[in-house]
């Protein structure tokens, strides 16, 4: 297997360490300590990287269609894409609750995010359990597949650049649960380069 074949579960699981260090080592301390105008900035980063994360995932009408539809199209609908759609809607419930919790104080905050927390690790784990070893699993090449399925649906939905400056930004400030901030980017920025093609 050629390091770029490698790069494809790599892009994905160093996306969701950004997301969960965004949860745990930003958010919540944040919300713990009341700081509502610094937990609106953070929420505000963290809201928009994982809007075109789950774009990728989801798919885009005339773009990519994700990597459900990816997985479930090699996999016979292994990948269960509806019901990830799914969680993706209750999940956009609940970060529309934290959004108007904010308005009502540290208190309302701090339940509000906690609630949605625990659904977005869930969420993360489930997908990590299901849709990983899918992945692994890809005819080979693995990496073109991925460009066209999801890469295509993450810059149709816009705001890729700033998907991407802020995984690099919190994997260089925070690292992963396997690597230091300088590895856990140089995978990430590596894997990046490998799923895409050279026009993204």
């Amino acid at each position: 297997m050629t390091e770029p074949e490698v790069s494809v579960p790599a892009f994905m699981r160093n996306y969701h360490e950004v997301l969960r260090n965004d949860l745990v080592k930003v958010l919540t301390p944040l919300a713990d300590a009341g700081d509502l105008d610094g937990f609106a900035k953070a929420w505000d980063t963290y809201t928009r990287a994982i809007a075109v994360h789950a774009a990728m995932e989801d798919g885009v009408d005339g773009a990519g269609g994700g990597s459900s539809a990816m997985l479930n199209h090699y996999f016979d609908g292994a990948a269960g894409g509806d019901m990830f759609k799914e969680e993706h809607v209750r999940e956009h419930e609940a970060q529309r609750a934290v959004t108007t919790a904010l308005a009502r104080g540290g208190d309302a905050l701090r339940a509000a995010f906690s609630a949605y927390r625990e659904l977005a690790e869930a969420h993360l784990k489930h997908e990590e359990d299901v849709l990983m070893p899918l992945v692994q699993r890809l005819p080979q090449p693995k990496a073109p597949k991925f460009a066209e399925w999801c890469v295509t649906a993450g810059l149709a939905h816009g705001g890729f650049d700033h998907f991407v400056r802020h995984g690099v930004e919190s994997l260089s400030a925070h690292g992963s649960g396997k690597n230091t901030p300088a590895g856990a980017t140089r995978v990430f920025i590596h894997s990046l380069k490998s799923v895409s093609t050279p026009q993204e």
